[in-house]
């Protein structure tokens, strides 16, 4: 036998080796038979302790073999050997905040059925944000309403931010999240505590204040401070009422932005927006501004604060798909006035949308 030859032998000695010892050829566990294992993770890859999980009998209605993960976000269940039928793995979790109970179905890595005697590896994400499959986000939403009392005004225009007051439910720091209500929502924030403040961008005129209160308030105050109540018809809400402050806001810092929207026909969360000062064909770091588009969806708000007076900023969006971190083929790219080489704008501004295409 050559070396070659010896060299391969060896090596499939090894790989069958470690597959006897229970890992396949992507260096995971290995199925064991009559059992469902895995592990529980958050979004951010920390193990999550006492999440149930379950495998489902699809033969038989109302039959399940249960386990719960341990404080490595592990778990082992044994299924029945004499039953029929396949399965099919889920897992949820009940997690105490602030008081409140909240509900949560996990992820799975792999939504197959599989049978009794072959075992299955079924991993899971406790996601809080995102798409679901059958339709809506795993997060909660915010509502606000008009006071009846009070002149309407175009809810649409409205920008909320949402500073996290300590850790979210995961146990995670949070981010600060910033949008324009759609219609009278903003959707997908993850399940927390949050300190919550608006202001109104009229058409014409200098951003105004919105005063916010409880469901039925009886005073109104800048900002409120509020956990998601629980409900069985829309999910996880934060409820305010609101009307605008008696006085604009007029300082220098509140008119010297720029905002709008960005469209798609794929999701664009995690698409980066930037304006930037062109010396030539080159980008003036120090002019430089971005922002991060937080919620799903083919159309998003964006808006990017404290810019230059007077400044000519070239504007563009770009969502990195292929993650290598670099504007290359394949990603979504958008500039505003793409058509018009040479377009900027100026702060302030308000109706700058930008439609990114795939770059080819």
């Amino acid at each position: 036998m050559n070396i070659r030859s010896l060299n391969t032998a060896r090596a499939g000695l090894l790989i069958a080796g470690l597959l006897a010892g229970g890992l396949t050829r992507a260096g995971t566990a290995a199925p064991a038979p009559y059992t469902m294992s895995g592990v529980v993770r958050t979004a951010a890859g920390q193990p999550v302790s006492g999440v149930e999980v379950y495998a489902d009998n699809t033969l038989h209605y109302n039959m399940n073999a249960v386990g719960t993960t341990n404080a490595q976000g592990r778990y082992t269940i044994s299924l029945p050997r004499r039953e029929l039928g396949t399965w099919r793995g889920g897992a949820r979790l009940s997690r105490a905040y602030h008081g409140t109970v909240y509900e949560f179905q996990l992820v799975p890595n792999d939504r197959s059925e599989f049978a009794t005697r072959a075992g299955a590896v079924r991993d899971f994400t406790w996601k809080l944000t995102g798409p679901r499959p059958d339709g809506g986000s795993y997060g909660g939403t915010l509502w606000m309403f008009v006071a009846v009392n009070a002149p309407g005004f175009d809810l649409s225009r409205v920008e909320v931010t949402l500073t996290p007051d300590g850790p979210i439910i995961d146990g995670s720091a949070g981010k600060v999240i910033r949008g324009f209500l759609q219609g009278s929502q903003l959707r997908d924030i993850p399940i927390g505590r949050y300190r919550v403040t608006a202001r109104y961008l009229p058409e014409a005129g200098a951003p105004q204040t919105v005063l916010i209160g409880a469901r039925n308030p009886s005073t109104y105050e800048r900002s409120m401070t509020s956990d998601f109540r629980r409900s069985n018809t829309v999910g996880d809400v934060l409820e305010f009422t609101v009307r605008l402050g008696e006085q604009p806001t007029t300082s220098a810092s509140d008119l010297l932005y720029v905002a709008g929207e960005a469209h798609a026909d794929v999701d664009l969360k995690g698409t980066v927006v930037e304006v930037c000062v062109m010396k030539g064909e080159t980008c003036d770091q120090a002019s430089r501004h971005t922002t991060t588009i937080t919620v799903p969806g083919t159309s998003a708000a964006y808006r990017l604060d404290n810019l230059q007076e007077h400044a000519r900023y070239r504007l563009s969006a770009w969502k990195d798909l292929n993650g290598d971190g670099r504007v290359n083929a394949g990603d979504l790219y958008g500039v505003y006035g793409a058509d018009v080489p040479g377009t900027t704008v100026t702060a302030p501004n308000i109706f700058t949308s930008i439609t990114l295409v795939r770059l080819k």
